[in-house]
């Protein structure tokens, strides 16, 4: 069921944000399965910090849309494959290249859209946190 977004934004835009929160619920799922499978607590708690502020982006974004959209796990599957035959390290840095790039995309919508400046600044912090971890 759609709610009513909290601005008059054009289709264009909508789109844009519709896609950025599906994203960002894809990637609630990617790092929780991803942080089920780690030995390290350190790293899963990282991780799942991580998914826990996806989850609130998606949130934020819902309020733009008016949209609910539900996660899917395909994106996940692929990063499970991916971090079981070419390793952590490699999904790690896979991770951290998609939080920057997501945090530049943020900036060409911050300026209609000021609470994007959060997940903005959210995603180059996970993008450091990932990289910490390599």
């Amino acid at each position: 069921m759609a709610s009513q977004p909290s601005t008059n934004i054009s289709k264009e835009q909508k789109a844009q944000l519709i896609k950025a929160q599906q994203g960002e619920l894809d990637a609630v799922i990617v790092y929780r399965r991803l942080a089920e499978a780690m030995n390290d607590s350190k790293i899963e708690k990282v991780l799942l910090r991580i998914a826990a502020d996806e989850g609130k982006h998606a949130g934020i974004l819902r309020k733009y849309t008016g949209e609910t959209l539900r996660a899917t796990k395909s994106k996940s599957l692929w990063v499970m494959i991916m971090y079981r035959t070419l390793g952590l390290k490699f999904v790690l840095k896979m991770l951290a290249n998609g939080e920057q790039k997501a945090a530049k995309r943020y900036t060409l919508l911050v300026g209609d859209f000021p609470k994007i400046d959060r997940i903005m600044r959210d995603e180059a912090v996970h993008a450091d946190l990932l990289n910490t971890m390599l």
